[in-house]
């Protein structure tokens, strides 16, 4: 490395003081006790940094889906800990880690969990209506356009393609603006 890149190096780290948007330290998980128990997850250690896109990859059974539920707050390691946006959540009480999610996550659904008697756009801004806020008017407009929905916006799920419906989740996981970011939708690279 030449001394101009290592000053750059240096600069940045200077600069950037912002925390990753999650961080797991040494997490693990056990299911059951004694000889029957299971680690889905050994001493699992990652940061992923604010807008930046990370895929969790590896066979069936080998603890992705462990791994993103304590990410996000909805289980809890054996050991570890986890934060988010630097707020370490493995001790917080429930109400605490309830406020945090609604804040800082938005969850896209293997099986989309939508609710069947409500349209796209009711399924899009439930999160914030559970939470007792209204929907940013042009923030919903955006999101609905950008991902094709607004001409199916008052279309029930069993309406929509299936295709459709992973768009609903995607906008509902958006639409509360997670972990602050002001990005657009399409925005390939992650910074407002």
């Amino acid at each position: 490395m030449n001394a101009a890149a290592a000053a750059l190096t240096d600069e940045r780290v200077l600069i950037d003081h912002s925390p990753p948007a999650v961080a797991a330290h040494e997490v693990a998980r056990r299911y059951g006790e004694g000889d029957t128990a299971v680690d889905a997850l050994r001493g699992v250690s990652l940061e992923v940094p604010d807008g930046q896109l990370t895929a969790v990859m590896g066979p069936s059974g080998s603890g992705k889906s462990t791994l993103m539920h304590i990410l996000a707050g909805l289980d809890q390691p054996t050991s570890g800990t986890v934060e988010i946006a630097g707020i370490e959540i493995t001790s917080l009480k429930d109400n605490d880690l309830t406020k945090l999610r609604r804040q800082h996550i938005g969850f896209v659904f293997q099986f989309f969990n939508l609710l069947p008697m409500l349209t796209a756009e009711e399924n899009v801004v439930l999160p914030l209506t559970i939470a007792g806020r209204k929907p940013e008017r042009a923030w919903l407009e955006q999101l609905l356009d950008s991902v094709g929905l607004e001409d199916r916006r008052k279309h029930r799920p069993s309406e929509l393609s299936g295709g459709q419906q992973q768009r609903v989740a995607i906008a509902r996981a958006l639409v509360s603006r997670p972990l602050g970011r002001r990005a657009r939708p399409d925005d390939r690279d992650g910074h407002p």
